[in-house]
């Protein structure tokens, strides 16, 4: 007996004809719905395999922003490590201009203590040379003092 359509193998009696057609009815709903199922299947693994390939790009692109942020690590790691170079350098030579500083300020003291202590020296010796000269009365052009032979006094 066909699934689908008229049989003309349908008996004459009216019950039985009854009972063929909901079987032939029965046979029909079921190959809709095996028809459907195996629709719905075929669809169910379409979508499985598309979920599969979006899953491997999805790995794929977490593996890419993963290296990606690893590389912006290592990227930061440096220039942060160039930063507190670069601190810890302009901290030295800030304190290598303090220091010159000092030994400049220092040097100039001690360049103006020996000025002062040359002016004094100079004077004395200035004194000391109109002194003699007014006491002894030795200064006449080109004669020289017996102290200090080869040089001129006044």
């Amino acid at each position: 007996m066909p699934l689908f359509g008229k049989s003309d193998t349908f008996s004459e009696n009216p019950e039985i004809r009854q009972v063929e057609k909901m079987v032939a009815k029965e046979a029909r709903d079921d190959q809709k719905a095996l028809d459907h199922t195996i629709k719905d299947l075929s669809t169910a693994e379409k979508a499985h395999n598309k979920s599969i390939k979006a899953a491997d790009k999805a790995a794929h692109a977490l593996d890419k922003a993963v290296e990606k942020e690893h590389k912006a690590a290592k990227a930061l790691n440096r220039a942060a490590h160039n930063h507190d170079a670069a601190v810890t350098s302009e901290q030295s030579a800030e304190k290598t201009v303090q220091i010159k500083k000092q030994h400049e300020a220092r040097l100039e003291q001690d360049l103006e203590q020996k000025r002062r202590q040359m002016d004094e020296i100079q004077q004395r010796k200035s004194h000391n040379d109109v002194s003699v000269c007014s006491r002894r009365r030795l200064c006449t052009p080109g004669r020289r003092v017996l102290r200090h032979p080869g040089r001129r006094v006044c």
